[in-house]
């Protein structure tokens, strides 16, 4: 192999040691600052060195989005949580003891979770399934 893809005991180069990039730079920020940068960072759905260097070069060379932005991941969140309690309700009105007023009441949490679930994958650009 050549010397550029082992090390001197013939192990195999890790990827943290092969890289391109091997400089690291650093500035100060305060922590509103930081925290400003780091929130633009995950709406652009960047990682915070991709996005402080697609600013900072004339000819951004960052990857492809990544990550989803936050908002993205929250409602993908909220729509699993939604499931999950859809399926506790549906649970709760399949119980042997249930009245029918408490069958009418489930059905009516039902169809409202099922609306919100359509909302969430409409915002997330996806077709609300047909139930």
């Amino acid at each position: 192999m050549p010397p550029s893809t082992t090390h001197e005991r013939g192990k195999p180069r890790r990827g943290s040691e092969t890289r391109k990039r091997k400089a690291s730079l650093g500035f100060r920020a305060s922590p509103e600052e930081q925290a400003q940068i780091q929130a633009t960072a995950d709406r652009a759905g960047l990682t915070l060195s991709s996005y402080i260097r697609s600013r900072a070069l004339e000819k951004p060379t960052t990857r492809a989005v990544r990550r989803p932005p936050v908002a993205t991941a929250q409602l993908a969140q909220l729509l699993g949580m939604l499931g999950a309690a859809g399926g506790a309700v549906q649970r709760i009105a399949g119980l042997p003891d249930a009245s029918a007023a408490a069958e009418a009441e489930a059905q009516a949490a039902l169809a409202a979770i099922r609306q919100a679930a359509s909302a969430i994958l409409q915002a997330l650009g996806k077709r609300a399934h047909d139930y």
